[in-house]
């Protein structure tokens, strides 16, 4: 007996060093209810799961909750990560660990509401369709505003990158008060969430071969915060050679949100919450140290200032990445927009239609507290260099430009809404990520390729889940916040809206615009171009083009149940700020705005307004918007509305499927729509012109390229509306020169780059 448990003891310890060894293969075996499969890494082995994607049931390997850092407790919380030491046993990886400590106010997230987390939550995961391969890997990170982050499977699962042959890795990072407080010395250095992801990418180079994965393909995904994350690794030297493509989604480090002012006073400011007086920050580390970590993150609202907002006119976290005194492990010296390239790789960015939906969503809940907003958000979309004094003369004069622009009748209440989400969003996020698209384009010699998500469909989870808390139907109001997210990962929370789709006899535009993102996504992770081939049976010959440098026409491509390239996805609402910046700028003395003499009130934003009305299209009614009664943000809704048309274009031509959709697919019926009365009315049905409609086309200012529309088989590619939508954003590209773009665009997406024309015409069939 003792022999026999002698000579199993040994097999173990045999089979143990095998797993260790670099020239070893993956060891399967089965452990309960499920195989696992166990991996070396240079900390020790790890034992992961087999597991299967949940549409094409294809076997994949997953290892969750490998620590990459020490605890960050005790002495080492608010310092920089600690690299872990490794572990001798095989570590499980079985299931995901817990989120880092967080307050979560989003309600249509559905996470549990109110504190959750741990301090132990430095840990990367690791999802691969085969350990022998070498696949392109996508590092995924979704945080909101670095104070909240869901990265574990339970939220979004890798299943369709899986499928498409590519290895996901998520890196858990400290957020808010815990990543971010500093003492701006080296006591409590700043961006220590930062360090931590800088961190868990080391690990990725050390180790991910190990796991089937390219060390020399490593792109970065970011949504929301993550997205303000992979830009600011772009410009840091701590991040170089760590990865070679970036993705943003929704974010930029050019929002105002980030970098804020006066950052030691704020954590001594946060102590005193605790009872800690001191100006030293020894003292203040060694107090804070000892403090449970959910109070830490429980007072973390208490340094929002309102007071302070209005000020400065800027909209800035107390906790978030801030700019460092150059050191050698400093993540970013100076700020983006003064600062060049480190990390010089191609970029896909974009945003989707209708993101100012979740931040106008206590208006839509309750429009009385609109009453009992005394003072109306008065905002920059980007750090500049003057602000205004509130209630003066030139400050007054400053909210009414934008009034003016963003709402029809020039004031903010209850029934304009709808433009209250234009102006909150382009000031919050859509404004610095077209800057910072075009600026990129500028400083790379990569490619930057451009998006606009902007179709309505089942998979739409935040917009739905929003709906339900608000009780208020917003299907026609476009896509908001992260909603692409579900057509790229599986959102596990409507994992039976996935199967349902698969049940159904004929394809829907949902599993169209899903096969088409993730195939778009999957092709610049493993080449750096979405689409660098023109025999691809997803993408049938579409041709994404990227910006073109020095160019006045930034080119995008417009994500509806179709694909088609569009130019100037702000229109006029770029040329708003350009000239309001402008105007106000040369008023500035030592950094505030006098008031400017009477006769430079004029605002050319004003008038842009008008026509930007198109925003009203919201209401699909996109003939209002042409009617200007539109109000001029819409205009810039128009895009999204426009947009939103579009993917409802598209969709209609699944129409059978999802009624929202057909109410905006009707416009690619518009042809056989024609009877839609808004279009009619609006003139803007040039576009609809595909609706026979010339005489409306009236507008003919556009009537030529829609001339050429009408007869275009644009037709065919009216189902994706692109010249609805194009109609629409011309509008607001203002200069309808774009128009013709679309024109041809109608038949070519990207006509921009005509070379692609002849594919672009099947573009627009996509």
């Amino acid at each position: 007996m003792n022999s026999y448990k002698l000579t199993y003891i040994l097999l173990a310890i045999l089979i143990n060093y095998s797993v260790c060894d670099d020239n070893s293969e993956p060891l399967e075996s089965k452990s309960g209810d499920f195989e696992t499969v166990e991996v070396k890494t240079k900390y020790g082995a790890v034992s992961g799961k087999v597991e299967r994607t949940l549409i094409k049931q294809q076997n994949y390997f997953s290892f969750k909750g490998i620590p990459y850092a020490e605890t960050p407790v005790g002495k080492l919380r608010f310092k920089p990560p600690v690299p872990h030491q490794g572990w001798k046993e095989t570590l499980e990886a079985y299931s995901n660990k817990p989120t880092c400590v967080q307050f979560n106010t989003r309600a249509r997230v559905m996470e549990k509401l109110g504190i959750s987390g741990s301090e132990d939550c430095l840990y990367i995961s690791v999802f691969t369709p085969n350990l022998k391969g070498s696949a392109p890997v996508i590092v995924f990170d979704y945080n909101d505003n670095f104070r909240t982050g869901f990265n574990g499977t339970d939220t979004y699962s890798p299943d369709f990158f899986i499928e498409e042959d590519v290895v996901v890795v998520t890196i858990s990072h400290r957020l808010s008060v815990f990543g971010y407080l500093t003492t701006m010395d080296d006591v409590i250095p700043p961006n220590n969430g930062l360090k931590d992801f800088i961190l868990g990418l080391n690990w990725v180079k050390d180790n991910i071969k190990n796991f089937g994965g390219d060390t020399e393909r490593v792109t970065l995904m970011g949504n929301r915060g993550g997205a303000v994350l992979a830009d600011i690794l772009l410009y840091s030297e701590k991040a170089k050679g760590l990865f070679s493509r970036v993705i943003m989604q929704s974010g930029t480090a050019l929002e105002a949100t980030f970098f804020g002012r006066n950052l030691r006073e704020k954590a001594f400011k946060y102590g005193e919450i605790f009872n800690i007086t001191t100006d030293d920050s020894e003292i203040l580390l060694e107090k804070l140290q000892t403090v449970d970590p959910y109070l830490l993150i429980d007072a973390d609202g208490s340094l929002h200032d309102e007071e302070q907002v209005v000020e400065s006119q800027l909209s800035i976290f107390p906790f978030a990445p801030a700019i460092e005194e150059n050191s050698e492990d400093a993540v970013l010296t100076s700020l983006p927009e003064k600062s060049n390239l480190v990390n010089d790789v191609p970029i896909l960015i974009g945003m989707n239609s209708r993101e100012g939906l979740d931040l106008a969503a206590h208006f839509i809940y309750d429009p009385r507290t609109i009453a009992e907003s005394k003072k109306f958000l008065f905002l920059f979309p980007i750090r500049k260099n003057f602000s205004f004094v509130e209630n003066s003369a030139s400050y007054d004069e400053a909210i009414k430009d934008i009034l003016t622009f963003y709402f029809k009748e020039g004031y903010f209440y209850y029934n304009n809404l709808f433009e209250y989400t234009v102006y909150i969003a382009d000031v919050l996020q859509n404004y610095p990520l077209h800057i910072a698209a075009e600026m990129l384009a500028d400083k790379s010699q990569s490619p930057v390729y451009y998006y606009l998500f902007n179709f309505r469909g089942s998979l739409n989870e935040n917009l739905e889940m929003m709906s339900r808390y608000l009780h208020y139907w917003l299907e026609p109001w476009g896509a908001t916040i992260v909603d692409e997210l579900c057509y790229l990962q599986l959102c596990t929370r409507i994992k039976e809206k996935y199967e349902l789709l698969q049940k159904l006899l004929s394809e829907q535009n949902e599993s169209k615009v899903l096969k088409r993102m993730v195939r778009l996504w999957t092709n610049f992770a493993k080449t750096g171009n979405p689409t660098p081939s023109e025999d691809d049976s997803v993408l049938k010959g579409f041709k994404w083009t990227p910006i073109e440098k020095g160019s006045d026409k930034t080119n995008y491509l417009h994500i509806t149940a179709k694909l088609k390239m569009e130019v100037n996805p702000l229109g006029k609402r770029k040329q708003f700020w350009e000239d309001f910046f402008a105007k106000y700028s040369q008023f500035a003395v030592d950094g505030v705005v006098q008031s400017p003499p009477k006769e430079t009130t004029d605002q050319p934003p004003q008038k842009e307004t008008n026509d930007e009305k198109p925003q009203e299209e919201t209401n699909d009614k996109q003939t209002e918007n042409e009617t200007n009664d539109g109000q001029p943000q819409t205009e810039t809704n128009d895009e999204q509305l426009q947009n939103e048309t579009n993917d409802e274009q598209p969709q209609e031509e699944t129409n059978d499927k999802e009624p929202q959709n057909e109410t905006d697919n009707e416009q690619p019926e518009n042809e056989t729509n024609n009877e839609q009365p808004q279009e009619k009315t609006t003139d803007e049905q040039p576009q609809e012109e595909t609706n026979d409609e010339q005489p409306q086309e009236k507008t003919t200012d556009e009537q030529p390229q829609q001339e050429t529309n009408d007869k275009q088989p644009q037709e065919e590619t009216t189902d994706e509306q692109p010249q609805v939508e194009t109609t629409v954003e011309q509008p607001q590209e203002e200069s309808t020169d774009e128009q013709p773009q679309e024109e041809t665009t109608n038949e070519q997406p990207q006509e921009e780059s005509n070379n692609e024309q002849p594919q672009k015409e099947t573009h627009e069939e996509l």
